[in-house]
This record gives C-alpha cells, structure tokens and sequence, in this order.
C-alpha cells in the first residue's frame, strides 16, 4: 500500500503542503504572548521600524540572546503581512514544512520508500514539533539547516559530488546566523564521530571535505554581521551571546531550566510521541545494524545531540529538536519492518493505548489545580478523539493489520496537535493578562516599573519607557489616564502613593509572575 502512495507523481509536494497546513494551524489565531515569542517578534518589529538589520533591541535595549537570521525573516514577514502573530510565525511554519521535505526525501534516497514515509509519519505525529514550527523563535531555522547541514555531509561522503560539499557549508554558515556556535561545534562532532565510526577517518577523507574551502565560505555568510554588531554595540552585544547565552548556559543553570542528565532523554521521549512507544526496540534494531552507514549517521546524530544537551547545565525541551528528524529515521526503519511475532510492539500498542486514557483526566487535573486556568478546565475533553483513535490503532493491531494501525497512530498526533492549535490553546491564550487588559491600555500613555510581560510591548507595538517611584506623581499629573505596568513582586518593594490603585491584577499563564496595572483612582 505505502508503495502504491509513493507512485503518486506528486506525494513530495502533497506531504510538503500537508506540513504547511499542519505547523500553520492557526499561526495567527493566538496571541504573541510566550516570553521567547514576545521577545522575538518584539525584537524583529523594532529591527524592521528602525530599517535595522544589524542591532537588535527589545524595548529600544540591546537584546544578546540570539543571531539575526530569525529577525530577518521576521523582517520580511512583516513586510509581507503587517507586524502580526501570523507574520511573526509565517516562516517558522515553512521552515518546519521544508525540514519535514527534506528529511523525506533523505530517508527516500539512502533507505527506500517505507523508510521514508514512516519518517514523514513520525515528524507529523510529534506534537511537539508541531508546537515547534508554531512558535517565532530561532529553533525552526537551526532546525532546517541543521538538518540539511548533517544530510549534505552524508551524501557528499557517499556519492563525492561538490554540491553536497557546497549544501553543506551553506547550511553551517546559514545555522551560524540562526542559533551561533553550536551550529558548527555540534555537526562537526557529528562528522568526526561518523568517519571515526565507519573506519573513514583519514586525512585523505578530510581533504576530500575541502574543510578549508568550507570554512571560508561559513564565515563569507556568517561572520560580516557578528563583526558588524560587535562594531556597533562596542562589543556588547559580542560580550552578552557568547559568555553569558553560550557559555554561561552550557556552564550555569539559567532562568531555573536545570535539572538532571536524564531530563533530555524524557524530552526526546515526550517530544516524539506518539511513535516514541516504540523507540527502545528502533534503537536496539538500529545498535544490531549499525554497520550500515544510514543506521549509523542516524545513531551517531541523535544519540551525540542528546548526550550534549544532557551535559549542558541549562535544560530546555527545544534545545534536543534538531535530535528529532535522524531519530524519525530511526524509528522509520524499525517501523518498515515491524512484524506482529515481535511481543514488545504489542506492549507499544499498550501504553499508548493506556497513556491516551490518562490524557484527558491529566490535563483536566493539571488546569484545575491552575487558579489562572481552572475555569477553563473543559477544554480538556477536547483531546478525548485521541484515546478514540488509539482503541481503533489497537484493535486493527491485535487483528494483525499493523500498517494501518500505524496510520492511525500517526492521524492521533496529528489531530492531537490540530485541536491543540485550534481549539484548545486559544482558550487559554484568551485568559493571559496582557489579552484580557489590552483595553485598558489602548490609547493611554504607558510606562513599566522595573518589570513587565513582554507580550504587553508586542501587543501595543510601541516601546513602553521605564519609570521610577518617585517620577509616579509627576507622571500622572501630566498624563491624568495613564497607566504603569510591572508585577506584584516588584510593586510589594515599594509603597504607593495614595491616589494609585492597582486596577488590574492577572498572574502571568504558563509563567510565575502576576502581571499589574496601576492607575490613578477615580
């Protein structure tokens, strides 16, 4: 059957759509209101008002945290579309479409067509690659040229083409600008463990690399800005990536993302499910043919991506995503193999049939222990159609008909993450401060006291001044409807004057703090 679909003339371009549609679900539909999202297209929106393409700014101060490429295209969005949700995630949407491609017709060319469509199936049943490619960070353009990076390298050692060389460096240079040094440090691991692994390491393999010639052309794209923005800001914004956002997260803890090595291997876990039910029996199958060198790259590119950020002191769920698409080919080629006499994949079916009966109830519980979201609790029988599907992928499995039963699996994660975009998340959006105080802030003069939600300078597309305690009165005087953002942490540290109320009083969703407005009392 899987053979049938691939005779379609146009299954790339119908995969490639179906991607489209699925990462763009409702792109504009919810706020930017996410602390790295209102940072991003904040950052990108006021690049693109000041004609900008080299300093970036959030609230007219230096932001440090990333390379430029994800503002530029921002930037363009914008252009494209007006500075909204919808063009601040446009492009992360295509960029996760285009590494779903990619990835496709990798696992078409060096492992055949079921290979390869399991592969496709995999990436569009993570739900949390489909959160990924929804959100306006730099994540979804590292993943792409990541990819295409490691993807180039292969073929350029297997087939000895100069355009694979020329993808691949591309690719480095073009990553370098998306996320920084480890998009070259971590693929080049990736290279020296491969040809050390499949006894190619030699000085007449590198020289067959032009790593010279390569390196030229990675700092012919990437260096001309990082030279320009260290010029600019007096090596500020130089100072502020690489000791305090490479470094210091590789080294420190930041912003309370620690925890222990284990914590990547259970986001990878949750990351690739559904289809990570089945990974312990991929992952001993590909150890078994690891002397094939398709099996290899994938084990080598999953295993030292995950193994790195383990290490790393700082843990986030995003920083393991570029793992997920050579993991997809893994379990890919398990899948296009499984047979109904292998016990443990009947245990597979199981726990994914006994996680979807916990889903709802899990997610019922978690929104009613929430004070900021227990009224909303409802929303949790919205995922009930997936424990639905997963009885159906069970039964078709215990009736022996296990290429259906994985199609089914794979529509679960899909549908999942479409009623997740589309109907699940706006209710939430919809209870976030910033949403539910926009209008008492629209036309007003507005300033912040020592700190604010950042999603309030994306939705009022303004930069919003700072103000001391002692500059309130003369504040108000000259602007009688005005209003001063911070939180309740930050205003318990000072005593306000008398004629002040805080009128509006929200804790920050999916965050820690209580987002407050203070006004001049009637």
């Amino acid at each position: 059957m899987i053979r049938k679909i691939h005779d379609f003339r146009y299954f790339s371009l119908l995969l490639f759509i179906t991607a489209v549609l699925l990462y763009s679900s409702n792109i504009g539909g919810v706020s930017i209101y996410i602390l790295d999202e209102a940072k991003n297209a904040g950052c990108a929106r006021e690049m693109f008002e000041r004609g900008d393409l080299i300093v970036p700014t959030f609230n007219q101060e230096l932001r440090t945290d990333k390379p430029p490429l994800h503002y530029f295209f921002m930037m363009l969005s914008y252009s494209l579309f007006g500075e909204n949700a919808f063009a601040a995630r446009f492009f992360s949407a295509l960029f996760g479409a285009l590494t779903t491609l990619i990835t496709y017709r990798f696992a078409r060319k060096y492992a055949g067509v079921e290979t390869a469509f399991w592969t496709a199936a995999v990436l569009l049943a993570s739900v949390h690659l489909s959160i990924q490619f929804h959100l306006a960070v730099p994540d979804p353009y590292l993943i792409f040229f990541f990819t295409t990076g490691v993807m180039s390298f292969y073929a350029a050692v297997k087939e000895r083409k100069p355009l694979y060389l020329l993808l691949m460096y591309i690719a480095i240079g073009f990553g370098a600008l998306a996320k920084g040094p480890v998009a070259i440090g971590l693929p080049g691991l990736i290279f020296l463990l491969f040809l050390i692994f499949s006894k190619r390491f030699s000085w007449k393999e590198i020289r067959a690399l032009k790593p010279l010639w390569g390196a030229a052309l990675v700092l012919v794209i990437a260096l001309p800005w990082y030279i320009l923005v260290h010029l600019k800001t007096n090596g500020a914004w130089t100072d502020g990536f690489f000791l305090k956002h490479n470094l210091g997260r590789f080294t420190d803890e930041m912003e309370g993302h620690g925890g222990i090595f284990l914590l990547t291997i259970v986001f990878v876990l949750i990351g690739l499910f559904p289809f990570s039910a089945f990974v312990v029996q991929a992952a001993k199958q590909a150890w078994k043919n690891r002397k094939d060198d398709f099996t290899r790259l994938n084990l080598v590119a999953g295993v030292t991506i995950v193994a790195f950020f383990s290490v790393s002191r700082t843990k986030l769920p995003n920083y393991t995503v570029p793992a997920y698409p050579f993991l997809a080919m893994m379990l890919a080629q398990y899948l296009s193999t499984i047979r109904m006499n292998q016990p443990k994949s009947n245990i597979s079916l199981l726990l994914l049939l006994s996680f979807s009966f916990i889903l709802a109830p899990g997610i019922f519980l978690a929104l009613k222990l929430d004070p900021a979201l227990s009224h909303v609790n409802h929303i949790a029988w919205y995922f009930l159609p997936f424990p639905a599907i997963m009885m159906a992928a069970f039964f078709l499995w215990k009736k022996k008909k296990p290429e259906p039963a994985l199609w089914l699996v794979t529509a679960g994660g899909m549908a999942t993450a479409i009623i997740f975009f589309t109907l699940a998340f706006p209710v939430i959006d919809r209870q976030n401060p910033v949403a539910k105080s926009q209008h008492l802030l629209d036309g007003k003069e507005v300033r912040y006291f020592e700190k604010f939600n950042p999603a309030f300078g994306f939705a009022l597309q303004e930069e919003i001044p700072p103000i001391q305690p002692d500059e309130f009165q003369s504040f108000f005087q000259q602007y009688p409807n005005g209003v001063i953002i911070s939180t309740r942490k930050k205003l318990d540290q000072i005593e306000l004057p008398e004629d002040l109320e805080v009128s509006f009083s929200a804790r920050d969703i999916l965050e820690t703090p209580t987002s407050v407005l203070i006004t001049r009392k009637p």
